[in-house]
C-alpha cells in the first residue's frame, strides 16, 4: 500500500494540501508530523483516516524513519534554516529496499527572485520557470531558499523530486490551526503601530500571490502523477511526463502564481476590514519610508516609536519590511503546460474573513 508522509499538514498551505489529497484519495494511508498531541487529535478528529506523529523539523531520526516508510513525502514546513531536517527526509527515501524511488515535494518560495531595493516603485522583470530555468538554477546560494532547494536537487539521483515556489499565498484554508494567511499577522499589526494603512513610498511595487485553494490543486497535480506511478504494476515504471520536459529531478522547479497586487492595492482592499474591526481609526494609507516599516514591523502591536533602533539586518523583521516595498513577479509555465489555472477568485476577496479568523485567535477564540 502507498504511504504518504506531510510535514506542515497542519499549517495554512500544508493543511489545504492534506484536506484536498484526502478528498480526491480517500484510500491512500496519510501521516502528518504534528508539534504536539493536542493538535493531533484536533486533527484526528476532523480527519479520523490520518495518522499523527510527534515531532518537529529538529527531530532528524523521526522524519528519517517517517520517510523510509513513506513513498510520498510532502513538506509544506518552513523551508529556510532547516537543512539538516531536509537531509533527514531525503536519507529516509533513499535508503535501501524499495523496488522503486520514492517521490519528495518541497515547497520552497518566490521570494529568492523579488527586487532587491524595497523603494515602493514598480520595476524589474519575470521570471519565468521554463524560459528562464538555466538563470534560475545558476542563482547564487547566498539567496533566500536557494541552499535547501540545492539541497533537494542533490538527491535527484535517488529520489524523484520537485519544488513548488509559491509567491504570496492568499485565501482562506482548510487548516483547523492556520485559517487565515500567514502574511496576515504582519500587515495587521504593522498596521496597528502605525495607526493606518501603510506603503512605501506611492505602494506601486507588485508581487504575485496565489490563493491557497488553487496551490494545493498545483500540489495535486504532482501528488496524482507520483500515486499513479506507484500504483504501476511494472516496479520499473518512472513517472509520466505528458508536458514534453521533466516533471521530476534537477530541473522541476515550479513557480506558483496567479495574480500580481500592487502593495497599494493590497492596502487599499485591508483597511476597511481593519477599520471596522478597530485595529486603526480610519482608512487612511499613508505612505512610509523602509525604515520607518522597519520599526514599527519590530515594534508589532505596540505604538510606533521613530527613534528606535533597527532590527538586525538578517532578521525576519526586515525582510518583511522589504517585503512591503519590493516587486516579485514570475510565471508559471510549468503549471499551466500541465493544465493548472486558477479556480478561485482574488485573495483580495478574502481579506475580511482572514482578518476576522486572526482577529479571533489573537483574542483567545477558536
Amino acid at each position: 500500500m502507498v504511504q504518504v508522509f506531510i510535514l506542515g499538514g497542519t499549517g495554512h498551505a500544508g493543511g489545504a494540501v492534506l484536506d484536498l489529497i484526502l478528498q480526491k484519495h480517500p484510500q491512500v494511508p496519510v501521516t502528518v508530523l504534528v508539534r504536539d498531541e493536542h493538535k493531533g487529535a484536533r486533527l484526528r478528529n476532523k480527519y479520523p483516516a490520518v495518522q499523527t506523529t510527534l515531532g518537529d523539523l529538529s527531530s532528524h531520526q523521526k522524519l528519517h524513519d517517517e520517510a523510509h516508510r513513506a513513498d510520498v513525502v510532502i513538506n509544506a514546513a518552513p523551508d529556510i534554516t532547516h537543512g539538516d531536517g531536509i537531509s533527514a527526509i531525503l536519507a529516509g527515501l533513499k535508503d535501501g529496499g524499495r523496488s522503486r524511488k520514492g517521490f519528495y515535494l518541497h515547497v520552497s518560495g518566490a521570494a529568492t527572485f523579488y527586487t532587491k531595493d524595497p523603494n515602493g516603485v514598480k520595476e524589474g522583470g519575470i521570471w519565468d520557470d521554463v524560459a528562464d530555468m538555466d538563470e534560475i538554477l545558476a542563482v547564487d546560494q547566498s539567496y533566500t531558499h536557494i541552499p535547501t532547494d540545492n539541497l533537494v536537487r542533490s538527491a535527484s539521483a535517488d529520489v524523484h523530486v520537485a519544488i513548488l515556489a509559491p509567491v504570496g499565498i492568499g485565501g482562506i484554508s482548510p487548516s483547523l490551526e492556520h485559517p487565515a494567511p500567514l502574511t496576515t499577522g504582519p500587515l495587521l499589526s504593522t498596521a496597528r503601530a502605525f495607526g493606518t494603512g501603510f506603503q512605501i513610498a506611492r505602494g506601486e511595487n507588485e508581487s504575485g500571490w496565489v490563493h491557497v485553494l488553487d496551490f494545493a490543486r498545483a500540489m495535486l497535480l504532482l501528488v496524482d502523477n507520483a500515486l499513479d506511478a506507484l500504483h504501476g504494476t511494472n516496479d520499473t515504471v518512472e513517472p509520466a511526463e505528458p508536458t514534453g520536459f521533466p516533471l521530476w529531478g534537477t530541473r522541476a522547479y515550479y513557480f506558483v502564481r496567479t495574480e500580481d497586487i500592487s502593495f497599494h492595492d493590497l492596502q487599499t482592499a485591508l483597511v476597511p476590514s481593519l477599520c471596522r474591526h478597530g485595529v486603526i481609526p480610519s482608512e487612511e494609507v499613508k505612505s512610509v519610508t523602509h525604515t520607518q516599516a522597519a520599526r514599527t514591523c519590530l515594534a508589532g502591536s505596540t505604538e510606533f516609536d521613530p527613534d528606535a533602533p533597527l532590527p538586525p539586518p538578517d532578521s525576519w523583521v526586515i525582510h518583511l519590511a522589504t517585503w512591503f516595498g519590493i516587486n516579485m513577479r514570475v510565471r508559471s509555465s510549468r503549471l499551466a503546460a500541465l493544465g493548472w489555472k486558477p479556480v478561485e477568485n482574488s485573495i483580495l476577496g478574502d481579506l475580511e474573513v482572514a482578518v476576522d479568523e486572526y482577529l479571533k485567535r489573537e483574542g483567545g477564540g477558536a
